[in-house]
């Protein structure tokens, strides 16, 4: 009986495919102390169980998975990469570099030191490393007809890739996040304080421009005041003598309620409508009058608008220098970059791209998205054309290559697609009909791809696991730990020691260089601030870009 049930689960590669991924997602829902496990550790889990028991999968599969992950990771990364080499990349850039060239040489080192069977060391680099990127572009190189050493064939060199990457991930994924967090303790860092200067330093420069421009904190609120201060009419709201960090979105006089013109006047009686925060509406009191309660005015209630901003003269220019409450009478309530949200500080810099929330009236927030880009939820459908275009393109880019003594050398498809999500990526953010893929559309297709493809390698590894690991996993765990720790390590120096960075922003560059957002929470938690997210996504452009590159030149040694 128990031998017919598993030759009928055999029999079912697409059922097997999904079972695999539905159970590592609930596996993955697991914490263990503050660390979540993860989809991805979930289905690798689940996949190498599956492949020690002879579970086979389509296939497909693992290919299909790793073209819409690396597509998407390159679309996602485009507006942001291709901006810092322009400005203030230099350093991000830097750090990103020398941690993913440290981890190849480390890698490099070890392959030679410990004569590492063919397949070991990128899986190794992968694993340790916790990079998809890499694992896929190992893949990669392995398909496009790499030399191989003698008595291997290409099925033993990918058991040695899938297997030494699942042996090294654990501690790549979770070693990863508790050694970043000892890094501040061991070197004396106090990241709140680092947290306390930056953000003091930018009040400074930014006060410059803008005295009252603060990070919003709150989610501002409607309330409603009858005017009874003779002082306040025929004066506009904007007079810099109020001080008042607010808009107002409706007024209702006589009995009429109509939005006013800027700068609005009033009159004695008026019932206003402001939009502010809690600062805001204790000096409105006394501005106006006191508070009054009227349905009618708190029915129309403010909007909220989703834009991405795209237009060239505002690239660079910081939240003070906008000053969005005074000149476009919105309030800006969320700012995310390549899928991290970011610190509202006066000087945080926007960037085209960048998607940001505004509250506000109808007309003031159409006119404000028409100023700087375009309004995302007008183009939630995706552009499946230049989305299936754009692929194709990757593929072909990926196809050239040169031979050098005997190695053939190109860009391969995970090279190719990902050169072209960045292309597609940069170009939408620059004009609004081009290539729309919508936050959503996108993350869903990069995490399933990733699980896809993830899926495929645990099954591959699964075959192989027992018997690499008794014969040379204790190696492997040992070496992994190495390729974890020193690249974090020289990326910490370099950016103390050479660039002179602040604490907090270097500690969010370093999980940046590592792509680990689950130390990169760690490290917001500790400084508590957001700050260090802004090193995090500097580096994480590029970051991206190196360690795909990585992973096909370990694939050599």
């Amino acid at each position: 009986m128990e031998k017919a049930i598993l030759a009928f689960i055999q029999s079912q590669p697409i059922v097997n495919l999904f079972l695999i991924l539905g159970i590592g997602v609930v596996v993955g829902k697991i914490r263990i102390g503050k660390i979540d496990i993860g989809s991805v550790t979930g289905v690798l889990s689940i996949g190498l169980i599956a492949g020690h028991f002879g579970l086979p999968i389509p296939a497909p599969a693992l290919n299909l998975g790793f073209i819409l992950f690396i597509y998407c990771v390159g679309v996602q990364a485009g507006p942001r990469f291709w901006g810092t080499f322009k400005q203030d990349g230099g350093r991000y850039l830097i750090l990103a570099l020398v941690t993913a060239g440290s981890a190849v040489g480390l890698v490099w080192a070890f392959s030679r030191a410990f004569e590492l069977e063919q397949g070991f060391a990128p899986g190794l680099l992968a694993g340790a490393l916790s990079s998809t990127p890499t694992l896929i572009a190992a893949k990669d190189t392995l398909a496009q007809g790499l030399e191989l050493a003698q008595g291997l064939t290409r099925e033993a060199v990918l058991a040695n890739l899938s297997a030494s990457y699942a042996i090294t991930y654990v501690f790549g994924m979770a070693g990863l996040i508790i050694f970043i967090a000892l890094i501040p303790k061991i070197f004396r860092i106090d990241l709140q304080e680092a947290a306390k200067n930056l953000s003091e330093a930018a009040w400074i420069r930014a006060s410059r421009v803008a005295d009252d421009a603060i990070e919003i904190k709150e989610t501002p609120t409607v309330r409603v005041y009858r005017v009874e201060n003779e002082e306040t009419l025929n004066r506009g709201l904007d007079d810099r003598e109020y001080g008042l960090d607010a808009e107002v979105c409706r007024v209702k006089r006589d009995g009429e309620v109509f939005a006013p013109d800027y700068p609005p006047q009033f009159q004695l009686g008026d019932h206003v409508a402001l939009v502010g925060n809690q600062s805001a509406h204790e000096h409105a009191l006394e501005i106006f009058g006191p508070e009054t309660f009227d349905q009618e005015l708190l029915d129309r209630t403010i909007e909220t608008k989703t834009i991405v901003m795209s237009k060239k003269a505002f690239d660079g220019k910081t939240i003070a220098e906008m000053n969005f409450t005074v000149n476009n009478h919105c309030m800006l309530l969320h700012l995310t970059r390549a899928g991290m949200d970011l610190p509202r500080r006066p000087d945080t810099q926007i960037r085209r791209g960048d998607i940001l929330i505004f509250s506000g009236t109808k007309y003031h927030l159409q006119a404000l998205s028409e100023r700087i880009g375009f309004a995302e939820s007008r183009w939630q459908e995706t552009d499946l054309m230049t989305f299936a275009f754009g692929i194709a393109l990757g593929l072909l880019i990926g196809i050239p290559s040169f031979t050098v003594s005997g190695t053939r050398i190109g860009l391969g498809a995970a090279g190719g697609l990902l050169v072209s999500g960045l292309i597609f990526g940069m170009l939408h953010s620059r004009f609004i009909l081009f290539g729309r893929l919508p936050i959503a559309a996108r993350n869903i297709l990069m995490e399933l791809g990733l699980l896809l493809f993830m899926a495929g390698v645990a099954v591959n590894a699964g075959t192989t696991i027992v018997e690499t690991f008794l014969g040379a996993g204790a190696k492997l765990v040992l070496l992994g730990v190495a390729v974890t720790i020193v690249p974090v390590l020289v990326c910490f120096f370099v950016g103390r020691f050479l660039l002179k960075m602040n604490g907090a922003l270097l500690m969010g560059a370093v999980t940046g260089s590592m792509t680990s957002s689950g130390a990169l929470q760690h490290i917001n938690r500790s400084a508590q601030s957001t700050l260090p997210t802004l090193g995090y996504v500097g580096a994480y452009a590029f970051a991206n870009v190196f360690l795909t590159i990585a992973g096909s030149i370990a694939m050599r040694f």
